[in-house]
C-alpha cells in the first residue's frame, strides 16, 4: 500500500522518541520519520525485535531496551535521546498492553493494563518534555484507539485505559501549550499488526474481511496509514492542532449497527416519511 508521505527533510537533524518502536504502528512510524530526515529512539521491552528494527533502520535509529511503566527506563531513554546531539521534537507513545479482560480481570491485569498504557504514557511523557522544551517545543502524539469511546464485550481494562488516553491528552495539550508543545491523539480502528496477526493464530485471511466489515472502508488498516498521521502531527502542518483525537478508523466509529448485509427491516415503518 502506498501511503502519502511526509516530504523528505521535514525532520532533518531532528530526534523523535517512539515507544513501542520494535513492530507494528511503532516501527511504522519509526520508518516514515526516518524517510523524512529524522533520528529516532526506540523504545520496546522485546530485545530481539527491537535489535532487528533497529539493524533495519541503521545509523538513524538507537535502540532502548525497556518497559514505559518503569520511571528509570523511561530516564534511560531521554538521556539516550539527548546523547544525540541534535533537537529532540516529538514523542510518539505506541507501546501498549493489548489485554483485554472483564468481570474478570485480576489485580494484576489492571496493574498490567493501567501501568504501560496510562502510566507509562504519562511518565514517558514527563521524561521527554523537558528535552522538547529545550528543543523550543515540539510535539507529543499518544495512541489511543477507537475502544476509548465505545462498549465492547469483555474489554474493560483495555477499553478503560484507552478512554484515559483521551484525557491525558486533553491535559498534556493544555498543560504543555505554553511551551510550544502540542499534544495530541490518534485513535486507529483495527489495525492488521503483528499484536493482532498473533491473537488471530494468523490468519488474516479467514479474520481481516470480518474485521474489515465493521468499516466503512470494508477492510482493516496498515500501519503505515497511522504512521503518516503520526508524522503530520509532529510536523509544521499540524503547528495549530493541540488537544485533538485523530480518527483514523476507516469510518468504524459512525457505522452504527446499520450495515448493508444485516438486511433489517422494522415493523411498522414501510412507506411511512
Amino acid at each position: 500500500m502506498v501511503i502519502p508521505s511526509t516530504p523528505a527533510g521535514t525532520f532533518d537533524d531532528t530526534v523523535a522518541v517512539i515507544t513501542g518502536g520494535a513492530s507494528g504502528i511503532g516501527r511504522a512510524t519509526a520508518e516514515a520519520f526516518v524517510a523524512a530526515g529524522g533520528r529516532v529512539v526506540l523504545v520496546d521491552r522485546d530485545a530481539d525485535r527491537l535489535a532487528q528494527a533497529v539493524a533495519a533502520l541503521g545509523a538513524a535509529a538507537v535502540a532502548v531496551t525497556g518497559n514505559v511503566a518503569r520511571p528509570e527506563d523511561c530516564r534511560t531513554a531521554a538521556t539516550a535521546a539527548a546523547a544525540i546531539g541534535a533537537p529532540v521534537r516529538a514523542l510518539v507513545n505506541c507501546a501498549a498492553s493489548f489485554l483485554a479482560r472483564g468481570e474478570e480481570a485480576t489485580a494484576d491485569d489492571w496493574d498490567l493494563s493501567l501501568g504501560v498504557n496510562v502510566k507509562g504514557t504519562a511518565l514517558m511523557a514527563s521524561a521527554i518534555v523537558p528535552l522538547l522544551r529545550e528543543s523550543g517545543g515540539g510535539a507529543i502524539v499518544n495512541l489511543a484507539s477507537i475502544s476509548g469511546y465505545i462498549a465492547q464485550p469483555r474489554r474493560w481494562t483495555y477499553n478503560a485505559t484507552k478512554g484515559a488516553v483521551l484525557a491525558l491528552t486533553r491535559c498534556q495539550a493544555l498543560d504543555l501549550a505554553p511551551d510550544g508543545i502540542r499534544a495530541n491523539s490518534i485513535s486507529p480502528g483495527t489495525i492488521w499488526t503483528p499484536e493482532l496477526d498473533r491473537m488471530t493464530g494468523g490468519d488474516r485471511t479467514g479474520n481481516a474481511p470480518q474485521m474489515g466489515a465493521q468499516h466503512m472502508l470494508n477492510r482493516v488498516g496498515e500501519p503505515e496509514e497511522i504512521a503518516s498521521v503520526a508524522l503530520f502531527l509532529c510536523g509544521p502542518g499540524a503547528s495549530f492542532i493541540t488537544g485533538a483525537d485523530i480518527l483514523v478508523d476507516g469510518g468504524y466509529i459512525h457505522m452504527g449497527h446499520d450495515r448493508p448485509a444485516d438486511k433489517i427491516t422494522y415493523s411498522g415503518q414501510e412507506g411511512r416519511v
